[in-house]
């Protein structure tokens, strides 16, 4: 596996899915998320999230890319921050295995990632990005795995 760590932003990357920081209804929402529902279609993408009906915080769903250049995009809902005292590196850990299990049941060669829990969620960056590359960095395939600090 090639695991890269770059700056650039998700959907600029050349990967065949990327991973929505997606909260647990699936539903659009601010940032990232606003940013891959718009670019994919929020309308055909909203139809998908809402056949799927939800996700678990810690799990991820998988639907097409629609009109993105990937052809999946990977929902993943991340923990929010609250001190740490929650498990949330636990549930953090748990999100990422999850997005890049169903990355890995896919007939794709790259996936891209952004940083989980950041943003709204309120993740200390280096924890997360300490979270993010121990799993990420850690498994043995041929995929190819982007996480963006964009």
């Amino acid at each position: 596996m090639a695991f890269e760590i770059v700056t650039v932003p998700l959907l600029s990357l050349p990967a065949e899915a990327v991973v929505n920081r997606a909260n647990v209804g699936l539903q659009y929402a601010s940032g990232l998320c606003a940013e891959i529902f718009d670019a994919a279609g929020k309308l055909p993408l909203q139809r998908a999230c809402c056949v799927i009906g939800g996700c678990a915080v810690g799990d991820a769903v998988v639907t097409e890319g629609f009109s993105l250049k990937a052809k999946y995009i990977i929902h993943a809902v991340p923990p929010r921050w609250c001190g740490g005292k929650y498990g949330e590196d636990a549930l953090l850990a748990a999100c990422y295995e999850s997005a890049l299990k169903r990355a890995l049941e896919l007939p794709i060669g790259s996936v891209a990632f952004p940083l989980l829990s950041q943003g709204l969620c309120g993740y200390p960056t280096d924890r997360g990005l300490a979270v993010a590359r121990s799993v990420l960095s850690s498994v043995e395939n041929d995929l190819t795995v982007y996480l963006t600090l964009a």
